[in-house]
C-alpha cells in the first residue's frame, strides 16, 4: 500500500510546511479588507470624505457673485486644508486605529495569535488593507473634486500641468495616510483608547505645535507632510499666526521634499515595528494570565 508524502508526514507527526511570509501578509490583508468593507462606519466615513466634491459645484452653480479665486486655487485649498490635514488623519483613526484595538476589545486576540502566522505579517497585512481602502476613498474623492473644480475658471481639466498637480497631491495623500495610519495602528495596539489619544495627538498637539515658536513642529507628522506640497521654498519662511490675543510672526524652517519623504518612511516603519512589538507583548500577557 502506497502512502503519499503528506500522509506519511502526518503519521510521523511532522509539522506542515509553512506557507511563507507573503502568504501570511496576503491572508491578513484580505481578511482585514473584508472586515473594513463590512463595517458600518465605512459608509459614514465615505460620505464625509465625498462632501468636499460639492463645494466647487456649489460655487459654480449656486452663487450669483463673481469669484476672485479660480478653480486651481479652490482645488489646492481643499486638498491641502481639508483632505490631507483633516480627512487623512480621520481615516487613519477610524480604520487603522481599530485594526488591532477591535480584536483586543472583543477579546478575540488570543485566538488570532494562535494561528501559525508571523505576528509581523499579521500586522503588516492589516496595515496594507487599511492603506488600500483609505487611499482608494480619498483618491476617488480628490479626483472628483478636481473635476468639479474644473467648472470654475483657471482650471482646465485636460491641462498637463493640472494633471501633474493632481498626481502630486494623490502621492502626498498616500504618504500622509501611511504615516498617520502607522501611528494609529500603534495606538490601537499599545493603548486601550486609540481614538481619544489619536484625536489629542493629531488634532490637538499638531495644531499647538504649529503656533509654538521654535522647532517644536519638527515633532509632528504634519510638518513633513506639508513639506511634500508642490512649489516648495528652500529657505526660511515667516508666517503670521492668528490667535485670540492678536497676531504674531513665527519663523518656520522649511524641510526639503526628499528629507521629508525619508522621515515619513522612517516614521511609518518605526510605528509598524512598535506595533508588532506591542502585539507580541499583549500575547505574552494573555498567556501568562491564562496560565496563572
Amino acid at each position: 500500500m502506497e502512502h503519499t508524502p503528506g500522509a506519511l508526514a502526518a503519521f510521523l507527526g511532522a509539522k506542515p510546511a509553512a506557507r511563507g511570509y507573503a502568504n501570511a501578509v496576503r491572508g491578513s490583508a484580505g481578511h482585514a479588507a473584508s472586515l473594513i468593507l463590512r463595517q458600518k462606519r465605512l459608509a459614514l466615513v465615505a460620505l464625509v470624505a465625498f462632501l468636499p466634491v460639492l463645494i466647487p459645484l456649489a460655487m459654480a452653480f449656486l452663487s450669483r457673485t463673481q469669484f476672485v479665486d479660480g478653480g486651481n486655487v479652490v482645488f489646492v485649498r481643499l486638498v491641502e486644508q481639508l483632505y490631507i490635514s483633516v480627512l487623512a488623519p480621520l481615516l487613519a483613526l477610524f480604520f487603522a486605529g481599530m485594526l488591532v484595538a477591535e480584536d483586543v476589545e472583543m477579546q478575540t486576540m488570543p485566538y488570532i495569535l494562535t494561528r501559525p502566522i508571523p505576528r509581523s505579517g499579521w500586522v503588516v497585512g492589516r496595515f496594507i488593507a487599511y492603506l488600500c481602502v483609505s487611499v482608494a476613498i480619498l483618491s476617488v474623492s480628490i479626483t472628483l473634486t478636481y473635476l468639479a473644480s474644473a467648472t470654475l475658471a483657471n482650471l482646465k481639466m485636460t491641462d498637463r500641468n493640472n494633471l501633474v498637480l493632481l498626481a502630486h497631491y494623490l502621492g502626498v495623500t498616500a504618504a500622509a495616510l501611511a504615516a498617520y495610519g502607522a501611528l494609529a495602528v500603534f495606538l490601537g495596539a499599545f493603548t486601550k483608547r486609540p481614538i481619544v489619544y489619536g484625536l489629542l495627538l493629531l488634532y490637538g498637539w499638531q495644531k499647538i505645535a504649529t503656533v509654538i515658536p521654535g522647532l517644536v513642529d519638527f515633532l509632528t507628522i504634519k510638518k513633513y507632510v506639508d513639506a511634500l506640497y508642490p512649489v516648495l521654498a528652500t529657505q526660511r519662511a515667516v508666517v503670521e499666526v492668528q490667535t485670540a490675543l492678536g497676531s504674531f510672526q513665527k519663523q518656520v524652517f522649511i524641510v526639503s521634499a526628499s528629507r521629508a519623504g525619508l522621515v515619513l518612511a522612517c516614521v511609518t516603519a518605526a510605528f509598524l515595528v512598535a506595533s508588532i512589538i506591542a502585539v507580541r507583548r499583549r500575547e505574552y500577557v494573555s498567556n501568562r494570565v491564562a496560565g496563572s
